[in-house]
């Protein structure tokens, strides 16, 4: 039904732009004025060479008669119409005016057709370039991420490596929240034995339960034993007072 349809719309076209030059051929200024009608004489022509066997087998294009048949005579009718334009318009306009009408149709149609393949390739090269632009972007944006990566790496190794070597005393410590500070408790003298020019101080805390902090400090007899002083929370045992004086002994040697 499409292809029935197809060739009657261009059949119709084809007779209805033929019956307009004819009318009024001899009343125009020049080609212009029937330049539309002609358009529509090569349109309907197309849509009938289009639909020519369109939709159909092989066995059906070329084994049907009735279809060779309609193929034959609308080829003769295109034919006729043809040929009665082409005497109209040269008669009207000059023996070469069709000849030169169907050259410049050629030729316009052979331009758009270089015009459409040059179009679609720019439109494949532009195409090529964004791929080339897209993977040249992600190269480099791997070449940087890895050289980011490698660079965090890097110094938190050496950040790591600074750390560990450098030395911190037990303050510097503190503030950087690395130890906890020790506990101090206030200690105060309880007894205190000299020997010679040394004396040996014991000082208690008492920690709040059974287990007391004891301090033993050795000093020289002129400065004498402080009679307290914040000591670092140590619970344990009283210090023995046989081994003190040995430890004097020891000293004032």
């Amino acid at each position: 039904m499409e292809i029935v349809t197809a060739t009657l719309t261009g059949i119709a076209l084809i007779k209805k732009s033929v019956d307009f030059i004819k009318e009024n051929i001899s009343t125009v200024q020049d080609i212009s004025g029937i330049a539309k009608q002609i358009d529509g004489f090569f349109l309907g022509e197309s849509q009938m060479n289009k639909s020519k066997g369109k939709g159909l087998s092989i066995a059906e294009q070329f084994g049907s008669v009735e279809n060779s048949a309609n193929d034959f005579i609308n080829m003769k009718l295109l034919e006729e119409q043809r040929n009665e334009l082409k005497q109209l318009v040269n008669l009207r306009f000059g023996p070469t005016t069709w000849d030169e009408i169907i050259a410049e149709r050629a030729n316009r149609i052979s331009e758009a057709k270089e015009a459409d393949r040059l179009q679609r390739v720019e439109a494949r090269q532009q195409q090529k370039e964004l791929i080339d632009t897209l993977q040249t972007m992600g190269i480099i944006f791997c070449v940087i991420a890895v050289v980011i990566i490698s660079f965090v790496v890097t110094f938190k190794a050496f950040a790591k490596t600074i750390g560990e070597t450098k030395k911190y005393t037990n303050k510097q410590k503190i503030w950087q929240g690395k130890i906890k500070p020790p506990k101090m408790v206030l200690c105060r003298l309880k007894t205190q034995k000299a020997l010679k020019d040394k004396i040996a101080c014991i000082y208690v805390a008492n920690n709040g339960t059974n287990r007391k902090t004891y301090e033993l400090e050795y000093t020289d007899i002129r400065v004498g034993c402080p009679r307290s002083y914040l000591c670092r929370y140590a619970p344990g045992d009283e210090p023995s007072i046989d081994k003190v004086m040995e430890s004097l002994r020891s000293i004032a040697k």
